[in-house]
């Protein structure tokens, strides 16, 4: 026993990962049991397979490593139900097990491994064709080994995760870089082409676009900016027409698979793949057409940020279109900025920020006009539940949706806002007669806009509505818009706990 911690001491501190950590407590765990396979698994509970992550096969049972059986069927998920740590008579004990008696398996020795977090990482296991005296005193040496392999997956594990995130971070950092590349190419380019070949070759650049085509408008037809590009022609006139809205052009994906039959033919003109994703970011003055960019990509599906940056590229390339000189251009950059630094990004309402600044110049405005300021404050009761229930994407149509609803009930004037997570605030200014009860109006008007059936994208969603709190305010000073808030708050929580008490 003294070597044998000894040679555990000498391997745990040689370890660098979690391999080296492995290897050698197998070989010890061999040694002790006899048994003719060691190895540990990982267990992805979510897919329902179990891995051979590392193996030692010493008789005629060979468990090869990278094997992947399902996790349901495995002798490791019996053992860990049944809280057994050693079976002497597989076939007596698990006679109906397919995979054990494939192997012919006699006897068989498991401990699960947990990482710090509670998360099930694997097991450590031995097993033997025959019938072998393992000592039940080898179960304190396997929760040794299991413990210490425990700590190096979790460690390895975090370190996983903090390179994952740091990659991410150093992914968005450099679209971001790359989208104020494409804003400073707009700021500095002189005309239209010179800035369309330049976004060309920045996007012909990055490793997701395969091809991209220039293109300009003159006197309503298109005109390639490279000759060596025209059997493209056809497909930027057919995906210009899907673009086209009663208000300009808008920017269209399109996975060419699913595309209808004659962006396939034309498609099939250019040589490139049938299933490949295509991106027209069109440049237009309203509803005239001045030019674009036809982006192609491979067979791989387009990442959400990738997509997020190519919009924000088109939405760059537009207010380029619609300048008429370098003031303008300026003024629409600027304004296109302080819209994403001011609005939340899923409902597309003003943010908080926005809503106090508003709030500040609506009350400066009311004090002097003696007008009344409403604020309801809205909170989505049981909003959890329904990403509990049907996910974060529906809880986030869900969201798209009141946004929209709450759009619907303010009037001319009113400011609407999301809050934050599952809140959102509408602002009123009274500028006719006062009502009676205007605070339980508003809160009605916006409860019934809320409540019942939400048709989501494959869900109807029955919503029984939200706790809304509306608080007024009238004077000649100023208030602070954050209080005003509060109180609001305070006012939709008496609201909520009134609900609570009617339901139970």
């Amino acid at each position: 026993m003294v070597d044998t911690l000894e040679y555990l001491a000498n391997s745990v501190s040689r370890a660098n990962n979690l391999e080296e950590l492995t290897r050698p407590m197998l070989e010890l765990l061999e040694k002790m049991t006899h048994l003719e396979s060691t190895y540990l698994t990982t267990i992805d509970e979510a897919a329902g397979v179990q891995r051979i992550l590392y193996s030692r096969n010493m008789g005629d049972l060979n468990i090869p490593e990278g094997l992947l059986v399902p996790w349901s069927d495995t002798l490791c998920k019996r053992a860990l139900d049944e809280k057994s740590f050693l079976t002497r008579d597989v076939p007596g004990v698990w006679g109906d097990s397919e995979a054990a008696a494939a192997l012919g398996l006699q006897t068989y020795l498991s401990s699960a491994v947990y990482t710090d977090d509670g998360e099930l990482y694997g097991t450590l296991c031995g097993a033997s064709a025959k019938e072998v005296d393992v000592s039940p005193d080898v179960s304190k040496i396997l929760e040794l080994f299991t413990r210490l392999i425990s700590q190096q997956a979790s460690r390895e594990k975090v370190a996983r995760e903090a390179t994952e995130r740091a990659l991410a971070a150093e992914l968005r950092a450099r679209e971001m870089q790359f989208v104020a590349e494409i804003g400073a190419m707009c700021l500095s380019a002189s005309d239209l082409p010179t800035l369309l070949r330049g976004l060309t070759r920045s996007f012909t650049a990055r490793n997701f676009w395969q091809e991209a085509v220039p293109f300009v408008a003159e006197r309503g037809s298109t005109r390639l900016l490279q000759d060596d590009q025209a059997p493209y022609h056809e497909l930027i006139a057919t995906m210009l027409g899907d673009a086209r809205a009663s208000v300009g052009f808008q920017p269209l994906f399109v996975k060419a698979n699913y595309a209808d039959p004659l962006i396939h033919e034309a498609l099939a003109l250019t040589g490139q793949s049938e299933k490949s994703l295509l991106f027209l970011m069109s440049a237009a003055s309203g509803v005239e057409l001045l030019g674009g960019v036809l982006l192609i990509g491979g067979e791989n599906s387009i990442s959400d940020s990738e997509q997020a940056m190519v919009q924000s590229c088109w939405q760059i390339l537009t207010l380029f279109a619609e300048r008429h000189h370098e003031h303008e251009l300026l003024e629409a950059a600027n304004a296109t900025l302080t819209l994403h630094a001011r609005h939340d990004p899923l409902t597309q309402l003003p943010n908080r920020r926005y809503l106090v600044d508003e709030m500040k110049r609506l009350l400066g405005h009311a004090a002097r006009t003696g007008e009344t300021v409403y604020v309801a404050f809205v909170d989505l009761d049981n909003f959890k539940v329904i990403n509990d229930t049907h996910g974060h994407d529906v809880g986030d149509d869900f969201l798209q949706e009141i946004a929209q609803r709450l759009q619907s009930t303010a009037r001319s004037g009113d400011l609407t806002a999301r809050y934050g997570g599952d809140e959102f605030i509408l602002v009123a200014v009274n500028h006719g007669e006062q009502i009676d009860n205007a605070e339980g109006v508003i809160a009605a008007r916006i409860t019934d806009a809320m409540s019942g059936t939400f048709v989501l994208p494959g869900l109807d969603l029955q919503y029984d509505g939200p706790s809304v709190g509306v608080i007024s305010w009238q004077g000649n000073e100023v208030p602070d818009a954050d209080e005003l808030l509060a109180s609001a708050d305070k006012a939709m929580y008496a609201i909520k706990q009134k609900r609570r008490k009617k339901h139970a």
